[in-house]
């Protein structure tokens, strides 16, 4: 299967367009995972995305194909580390690459930072995105903790940089 040709564009504040597309694809994807009625819009993701997207040095990256908005990561620098919050990609785009691109590019920006080390959060049942991830470098850590909100368990994925 060929790769997309993806187009990468960071949101900078106060980039709506960008920021309502993040959410959108947030609620899109979580509700297809989590076998869920497809949400109207992404209304109820936003507040999620404006909070993370509020952290200092914080970072949105919007993937898109064919100027379709496909995917985004979110991430921020934390006490010797680069955290992402999100890696999402629309239920129309999975199976396409797109988040082996956005990981890629996650990667390409933490060098040129001169953060090494990555972790991210996944839900513990995601097996998907456990799969993902552990293909693009991550490993488990053995550190989990419980979603106050969701009530679900999540682990921690780590990956140094070389």
């Amino acid at each position: 299967m060929d790769t997309p040709s993806i187009t990468f564009a960071e949101a900078t504040p106060p980039d709506s367009k960008h920021v309502q597309s993040a959410a959108k694809i947030w609620a899109q994807a979580a509700a297809q995972r989590d076998h869920k009625p497809l949400p109207f819009d992404g209304s109820q993701a936003l507040a999620g995305v404006e909070r993370r997207l509020a952290l200092p040095g914080a970072r949105l990256v919007v993937a898109s194909e064919d100027g379709v908005p496909a995917g985004f990561t979110l991430c921020s620098p934390q006490d010797g580390y680069l955290e992402i919050y999100y890696v999402a990609v629309a239920p129309d785009f999975w199976g396409q690459g797109v988040a082996r691109e956005l990981l890629a590019e996650v990667d390409h920006f933490a060098q040129k930072a001169g953060s090494h080390d990555l972790r991210l959060w996944a839900i513990a049942d995601n097996s998907r995105a456990i799969k993902l991830y552990q293909a693009n470098g991550y490993r488990p850590t053995g550190e989990e903790l419980r979603d106050e909100a969701s009530g679900r368990v999540e682990i921690l994925l780590s990956k140094t940089l070389r």
